[in-house]
């Protein structure tokens, strides 16, 4: 009876071992406004290396703050946006976040301009406390001046404006560069199974605990309805989803969302309410979906398809939800 009792206590430690083992490991946190998850799957793991892992990454996470925020005064982008000169001494990493905005930028016919921080604190969608506006028609052409690319260079790590009026705003693209950071801390730390998630903008590697690739669920837009619009599995990809149910005020019996297409200084009128982008890079992802929120659903696809851009495109049509697709889109979820 003692030897039989033995067996089965070894047998429950192993077995109980083996799950602990084949758990996903979760670390959250708050960064950038938002809150993220990293999630991995790792045989063992000791509380020393879960605590390194967690300082790894959360002072990643405030370098790139430190580097890229709008919020923090100074930081470099806002000592950068504050200086007097014309030209100012930048960062490789500011440098590489901007260079890739910029690429972005005429991808998509100028639909993503980080030139467009001028319009964001004219409408109140800038810093927190500011109260929504809508501007007058004099007050949008005079800031008008001071947006688009074009207003900017940069060479060998020197950022040039036309103006000190001209600012940037890299929330558009500064979330996804996170999660890719946070990729890279995982993948250098020999992790190959993983999903970051830094307020809805995800990088995903390898399986989940099933061993089966990791699903993602693209949400409805609320003001809709509840529930998820399409389960998507992205494999060893980047995901990006931008939504102007997000973040909007109403005014006068009008909805004002705070995607602003920087062609006309105003809130976007196309009825695109969710634009989800998969690529490899979810910097890349995050500023492509900013910028086909931007364009009618027509132009976005008809870009999407030229470069192999994997989009997932949700309109209002009359109070219907209208679902479109790029054609790899559709060859990666095999729709």
């Amino acid at each position: 009876m003692k030897i039989i009792k033995l067996i089965a206590t070894l047998t429950f430690y192993l077995v109980a071992n083996i799950c602990i083992a084949e758990e996903v490991k979760t670390l959250k946190g708050f960064t950038m406004g938002n809150s993220y998850s990293v999630k991995w799957k790792e045989e063992t793991i000791s509380p020393n290396r879960m605590h390194l892992l967690s300082n790894k990454i959360n002072a990643r996470l405030e370098e790139i703050n430190k580097a890229m925020s709008n919020w923090d005064k100074d930081s470099e982008l806002s000592l950068l946006n504050n200086a007097n000169g014309n030209q100012v001494a930048i960062s490789q990493e500011l440098e590489f976040v901007i260079n890739e905005a910029i690429r972005i930028n005429h991808i998509t016919q100028g639909a993503l301009d980080i030139t467009v921080d001028p319009l964001i604190s004219l409408w109140g969608f800038g810093e927190s406390g500011q109260t929504y506006n809508v501007p007058t028609s004099t007050e949008i052409t005079k800031t008008l001046k001071f947006v688009g690319v074009d207003k900017i260079d940069l060479e060998d790590g020197v950022l040039s404006r036309s103006s000190n009026k001209v600012t940037i705003n890299l929330s558009s693209i500064a979330k996804g560069f996170a999660v890719d950071a946070i990729a890279t801390i995982l993948e250098e730390s020999n992790i190959t199974n993983y999903l970051v998630d830094i307020g809805g903008e995800l990088r995903i590697n390898g399986t989940n605990l099933k061993n089966k690739s990791w699903s993602i669920g693209i949400d409805k837009p609320f003001a809709y309805s509840s529930g998820q619009a399409e389960v998507i599995t992205p494999k060893n990809s980047a995901v990006a989803t931008s939504g102007n149910y997000r973040k909007y005020f109403e005014s006068g019996g009008e909805h004002y969302s705070h995607i602003i297409d920087p062609k006309t200084g105003k809130p976007v009128k196309y009825k695109i309410v969710s634009a989800t982008v998969i690529t490899e890079s979810c910097m890349t992802a995050d500023g492509l979906a900013t910028a086909f929120m931007v364009l009618p659903a027509k132009k976005s696809i008809a870009i999407a398809n030229k470069h192999n851009i994997p989009v997932m495109l949700i309109e209002d049509k009359f109070g219907k939800l209208i679902t479109h697709y790029s054609d790899s889109f559709k060859k990666s979820q095999q729709l």
